[in-house]
């Protein structure tokens, strides 16, 4: 019985099949015409399409040293950039977030003000004319973090051109944005120095003043050192309290290198109160309280260049140690490949067009015929 069932259906299914290759033989001169004239309607398509070049810059990852400056991007970029970046925090490199920066409003708005796209892609708002930008480029990234920037054109030398414009873009807002630890305190020390070289060159002339007018003052050489000491701890004090000020503008209270600061002063306010006083070391030093009132605007004088002159040299160091800081914090661009003009079109693919073109008239024709077989079927059913 089982037999004979698989006889039946295979015999069915060799007439359904002769029926079909009769249906499409019958109306091959149909399936004929309407494939030719697709392959006639594509070819003609396909030339008319207008060549399209395509671009693309590539930019190395982010360095190592990069990744303190690049994570305090996200609480400084600006308000056009919110979108994009708004899932910083789930980045999973950093090579995302400066592809976020390259899709970001900012730097598109920047492009299409420096090409005037409106124009050229015949937009007159700006959201339309930042979608017609999207159509026309693509931001990638491969899987060793390299960071892709393609963009199509009908001109290969804009095309190259607005490439290498992204690039730029991606450093100007990085320069603009990124304010690392280092460089939070170089700006603040240099500010600093500035002050103290300032102060100490005006000490240093009321000192000379004072000394060409007073020519009889003088200084017995322990008073002398307890002054030049004093001055040189209450240079320091100040240094170190200008240091943990700049760490807690970015640092929690928590950090290790506070700690250590916050003890650093604590110890020097100590070591000031007792050479101030006199207090534990009678036996070495004088109290400043005891230097005759004489000699008291010299003394002053004389403390006050010391403050200044330990003050300029410890913030001459930090100066320099913050300036290395930030060159190991600041994430730096560099182009792998600029972008240059292609010489070959990317667009359009004529050979996939009429190929997929013709190949899919093919389809549609021969379900066309079964449609008509079909039709014919049911109007001899009914008749």
């Amino acid at each position: 019985m089982s037999d004979q069932m698989t006889k039946d259906v295979t015999r069915s299914f060799e007439t359904e099949l002769t029926v079909y290759l009769e249906t499409v033989k019958r109306h091959k001169k149909l399936i004929a015409a309407i494939v030719g004239a697709t392959f006639i309607l594509s070819t003609i398509v396909s030339l008319l399409l207008p060549k399209v070049y395509t671009s693309t810059a590539s930019i190395l990852p982010p360095q190592q040293e990069a990744t303190l400056g690049a994570s305090m991007i996200a609480s400084q970029i600006p308000a056009g950039m919110g979108g994009a970046l708004s899932g910083f925090l789930g980045l999973k490199s950093p090579a995302d977030l400066w592809v976020g920066i390259l899709n970001s409003q900012t730097v598109k708005d920047e492009i299409i003000k420096r090409f005037d796209l409106r124009v050229a892609y015949g937009e007159e708002k700006i959201e339309d004319a930042r979608k017609a930008l999207d159509k026309k480029v693509s931001v990638s990234k491969t899987k060793e973090e390299i960071i892709l920037v393609s963009v199509d054109d009908e001109d290969p030398e804009v095309a190259a051109r607005m490439a290498n414009a992204f690039v730029e873009e991606l450093d100007r807002i990085n320069k603009q944005v990124v304010m690392s630890s280092g460089k939070r305190m170089r700006i603040f020390i240099e500010k600093r120095l500035l002050e103290a070289k300032d102060e100490l060159g005006r000490i240093e002339n009321e000192m000379k003043t004072f000394m060409e007018t007073n020519r009889a003052v003088k200084l017995d050489e322990q008073s002398r050192v307890i002054i030049e000491a004093v001055g040189s701890i209450k240079g320091q004090l100040m240094a170190k309290e200008l240091e943990l000020q700049t760490l807690l503008s970015y640092a929690a209270p928590t950090n290790p290198q506070v700690e250590i600061l916050q003890t650093q002063v604590k110890q020097l306010k100590e070591q000031m109160r007792e050479l101030d006083e006199g207090g534990g070391q009678k036996d070495l030093f004088v109290p400043t309280s005891n230097i005759p009132r004489l000699t008291a605007r010299y003394t002053t004088l004389l403390r006050d260049a010391k403050i200044q002159e330990t003050l300029f040299e410890l913030l001459t160091q930090q100066f320099e140690m913050a300036k290395i800081q930030e060159s190991k914090d600041s994430p730096i661009i560099q182009a792998l490949d600029y972008a240059k003009p292609p010489e070959k079109k990317s667009k359009p693919k004529r050979a996939l067009i009429i190929v997929t073109a013709t190949f899919a008239s093919l389809l549609l024709s021969i379900l066309l015929v079964f449609s008509i077989q079909g039709l014919d079927r049911l109007r001899q059913m009914k008749g």
